[in-house]
């Protein structure tokens, strides 16, 4: 259960940062707007900010196509729970960048935070139900590969609920909102060390030796 457990948040994390970036999008589009003041003595077009709210949303589609693509290189040379733990650290990377966008009066840091999560989610998404497959014991592997939606599902929730305007989805704590990311992933690099590696990637290793 502590293989699973820590395996699906990244399912989590997958969930929360799809459905993170809807709620606050008039005081991040305040930011983006702010941000070009600064910078150009102006307030930005419409058309404009259009384009960067929709590049925002966008890009982390992006990059979840890229990371879907590299998760056989990754499972294939270091296996699934090394994997795992590998690329949390693109999500420490992300929540640095969202996280002090604001401070650093940069939409692009916001931006490029966004693609690299989205990399990050499109890893997991694959990591964690071959992971929880491969580790879970027949009699129970329908059940607990049912996890990974449902940790999906929590972490779109949780999200949601975060970013009520009431809770961090205002003008002072947006940012935190983007960048708590860092928490799950800490959590599971801790968790991880302690679960064991896929059984299937050690015999095929085994064999291949």
């Amino acid at each position: 259960m502590l293989a699973v457990g820590g395996a699906v948040l990244g399912s989590l994390q997958f969930g929360y940062n799809t459905g993170v970036i809807n709620a606050p999008q008039k005081v991040i589009e305040e930011f983006y707007n702010q941000t070009w003041i600064h910078r150009y003595g102006e307030n930005i077009l419409p058309t404009t900010l259009t384009t960067l709210w929709s590049l925002s949303v966008a890009i982390f589609s992006v990059g979840g196509m890229i990371g879907s693509f590299s998760v056989g290189l990754f499972v294939n040379r270091f296996g699934r729970r090394n994997s795992m733990l590998m690329v949390n650290l693109l999500a420490f990377m992300s929540a640095v960048l969202m996280g002090f966008s604001k401070l650093g009066k940069s939409f692009e840091m916001l931006i490029l935070g966004r693609f690299i999560i989205g990399v990050y989610c499109g890893l997991t998404t694959g990591f964690v139900p071959m992971y929880v497959g491969e580790v879970s014991p027949t009699a129970l592997r329908g059940a607990l590969g049912t996890l990974h939606q449902l940790g999906i599902v929590v972490g779109i929730l949780i999200a949601q609920v975060f970013g009520l305007d009431s809770i961090m989805g205002n003008k002072e704590l947006w940012p935190l909102l983007l960048s708590i990311i860092f928490v799950p992933a800490l959590v599971q690099c801790v968790m991880l060390p302690f679960c064991p590696e896929s059984p299937r990637f050690l015999l095929i290793n085994l064999v291949l030796l």
